[in-house]
């Protein structure tokens, strides 16, 4: 991975805060797990409960746009979240994040893989108000 994409996802962590009932936004950067591509952007997330839906609205390091459907829930610490009509063509992803280890329930970050027909992506996200 390059220095910038630590730089983005540290800028993240930094500005991160609690998340509202109301819908927050995500910042989110998306990799494939070879390092090749990536995307950067936001979900905007609604939550009710423990579901959660809403949308995607990225840039991919080519400087073209990326948008998807989110929608999953929110169990035992862990996100479940099936990244659907992905304008790249990529078909039944599914994200599974959790804030890292050391950061504890305390944390905002989130990471986690996502499993899509044929490709595997890291995804990386910070909840702010």
């Amino acid at each position: 991975m390059n220095k910038w994409l630590f730089a983005a996802v540290a800028a993240m962590l930094a500005i991160s805060g609690p998340a509202s009932a109301a819908g927050t936004t995500w910042l989110v950067t998306e990799e494939n797990i070879a390092g090749v591509r990536g995307a950067q952007g936001s979900w905007t997330v609604k939550k009710d409960g423990d579901r959660l839906s809403g949308d995607a609205s990225m840039q991919t390091d080519n400087g073209k746009s990326l948008t998807y459907k989110v929608d999953g829930s929110f169990e035992g610490g862990v996100y479940t979240i099936k990244l659907s009509d992905r304008s790249d063509g990529k078909k039944d992803c599914v994200w599974t994040g959790h804030a890292p280890a050391a950061g504890g329930a305390q944390s905002t970050g989130l990471l986690g893989y996502a499993e899509c027909e044929g490709t595997k992506l890291i995804i990386r996200a910070s909840i702010v108000q």
